[in-house]
């Protein structure tokens, strides 16, 4: 008999609930449809298991949670709130990290950050003293990451998403949506610390295995900016905007920056008088980005009228020419480098371009070259 009629034979059936044992396959089936990422069947055993009064907390937030992954957000909301009452009940007796694990997560989604946090940092406590064992399996050392990070302690939640992203077996899809949250984690961290390849690693992992965000992709780039890899980090921003193109300029102004840096490069990391961009506050950067543009353009005027003076266009001193050129792909260079700054730092590139008069800049390279001799 398929599971679907086993369940809803078990919940009109006119006696009391059989056995749990009885449901075991059940509890196997659906959490394994959970785990890989089909929210829509497991939400169907899920309910049957509730129905036949053999749905425990964690299975009543795995059913929240594919309520809401299908777009039943009343019904999640109901259910996420007898999964915590479930989970509360059932902490004291807890043998595993199963329980705090998904008891921090209902917080977590009710918005009760510090009780969250209270119960991740008690169950660690149990771990670290030895109360309850550090789990063997890939996916317990996913949870065990997950409590660390509730707990605030970035080091130890990366050491363990590392050991369970080294454990995953994801051939069959099943953990993909763990995978790519211990990948996102380890590689925003990573970034923060100033590991830019452990960073650039961990997001090119994850934008491999598919499923990835616009997000994810962007921040592949802005690790591979750090690392001076403007080609790559060109790519990735434009694998971002063919996922999202309706809500895509900050990526699409940002790829341009990187490829046209992959160019003109090596970059400067400091403008014309030694300020190094890492350091300069968002107005400083738009501040450099809008003085090299105005360079630009006077470097431009300044060779059109020499060209001019007198009447007649006639062309270029060669001498003078050779010097505006090098000042023309100077300006660039601190311009890309500003602009680049910028976009890495999640800054509104294309907004600010755009207010400030330096968005044709940023995509017309006839814009940072000298007026043609007259033929």
């Amino acid at each position: 008999m398929p599971l679907g009629a086993v369940l809803l034979f078990l919940a009109a059936a006119p006696k009391a609930a059989p056995p749990k044992n009885d449901l075991d396959p059940v509890v196997v089936e659906a959490v394994r449809l959970y785990d890989q990422g089909n929210y829509e069947d497991a939400k169907r055993d899920l309910e049957g298991l509730d129905a036949a009064g053999a749905a425990d907390g964690p299975l009543l937030y795995r059913l929240f949670f594919c309520q809401r992954a299908t777009g039943n957000e009343e019904a999640a909301q109901a259910a996420l709130k007898r999964a915590a009452t479930a989970l509360e009940a059932e902490l004291p007796h807890a043998t595993s990290l199963d329980t705090p694990f998904y008891l921090a997560n209902a917080y977590a989604n009710l918005n009760r950050t510090a009780e969250a946090g209270n119960v991740a940092r008690s169950a660690i406590d149990s771990v670290e003293k030895k109360k309850l064992k550090v789990p063997e399996t890939p996916i317990g050392l996913f949870q065990l990451g997950k409590l660390y990070q509730d707990a605030g302690r970035a080091g130890d939640a990366s050491s363990y998403y590392t050991k369970a992203l080294a454990g995953f077996d994801l051939k069959d899809g099943r953990y993909a949506g763990n995978a790519r949250w211990a990948l996102r984690y380890v590689g925003n961290t990573a970034f923060a610390r100033g590991d830019f390849k452990a960073s650039e690693d961990a997001f090119a992992k994850l934008t491999a295995m598919g499923g990835a965000l616009p997000a994810d992709w962007s921040a592949l780039a802005t690790a591979r900016v750090r690392s001076g890899r403007y080609a790559d980090a060109s790519v990735a921003w434009k694998s971002a905007v063919k996922l999202d193109p309706a809500n895509a300029d900050d990526a699409n102004y940002s790829g341009r920056l990187a490829d046209v840096a992959s160019r003109i490069g090596p970059l400067p990391a400091a403008d014309g008088t030694g300020a190094a961009f890492a350091g300069m506050p968002q107005t400083g950067l738009e501040a450099v980005l809008k003085d090299q543009a105005a360079a630009a353009r006077a470097l431009r005027t300044q060779a059109d009228g020499a060209m001019h003076a007198g009447g007649a266009a006639k062309p270029l001193d060669k001498k003078l020419r050779a010097e505006l050129d090098g000042k023309l792909l100077a300006a660039r260079k601190i311009f890309v480098a500003a602009g680049l700054e910028y976009s890495v730092r999640h800054l509104p590139i294309r907004e600010t371009a755009f207010r400030e008069g330096y968005a044709v800049l940023i995509f017309q390279d006839s814009e940072w070259t000298l007026p043609a001799d007259p033929s």
